[in-house]
């Protein structure tokens, strides 16, 4: 076997693991389901491009959401000029009634729209931290800042969710608390 095939089966086991994580950092930051798919795989093809370089950092996986935000960042602007001059009003806040409460069933589509009523960085925070599930070091390489700034913006983004989702019920602080 080849070092080409190593690398060809060590990244496809990187992308499998590592890419729903990073399509839905993606998702959670606001980007469209098919652009973020589209950024998501571009991330991995770049990485497979350094793999030599990237299989040798302490967080491989920090490097991919890198790459993740840093094209989100150029496309997500393009794509919201041209989503623009598709639909120019933004979609009115859905009613949710306390059925679903009752029955104690939690509304994605809340929870995202909440997220994205918060601060980008409050925001990447949470994606990166409580959504998908990445360590403190790995989200503070990621967002290059120190790890007590990402303890402080989780913190205060916990808090304005709590704000923002009183028909969870206190839901919050058990299901986000770290």
């Amino acid at each position: 076997m080849s070092l080409d095939d190593d690398y060809d089966d060590e990244v496809t086991a990187f992308y499998r693991k590592y890419l729903g994580k990073v399509q839905g950092y993606l998702i959670n930051m606001g980007t469209d389901h098919g652009l973020a798919e589209e950024i998501a795989d571009d991330a991995f093809l770049g990485a497979r491009r350094y793999w030599a370089h990237v299989r040798s950092l302490d967080r491989p996986e920090a490097y991919i959401f890198k790459i993740a935000k840093n094209e989100r960042g150029k496309r997500q602007r393009r794509f919201d000029s041209h989503a623009a001059d598709l639909r120019p009003e933004p979609p009115e806040p859905r009613q949710h009634d306390a059925g679903d409460l009752a029955e104690g069933v939690a509304d994605r589509t809340v929870v995202r729209e909440a997220l994205q009523r918060l601060p980008p960085r409050l925001r990447e925070v949470i994606a990166l931290r409580d959504v998908e599930d990445l360590a403190l070091d790995t989200t503070a390489e990621i967002m290059g800042i120190s790890a007590g700034a990402v303890k402080r913006y989780a913190f205060e983004g916990r808090q304005r969710l709590r704000v923002l989702l009183p028909e969870f019920g206190g839901a919050g602080e058990e299901g986000i608390e770290r």
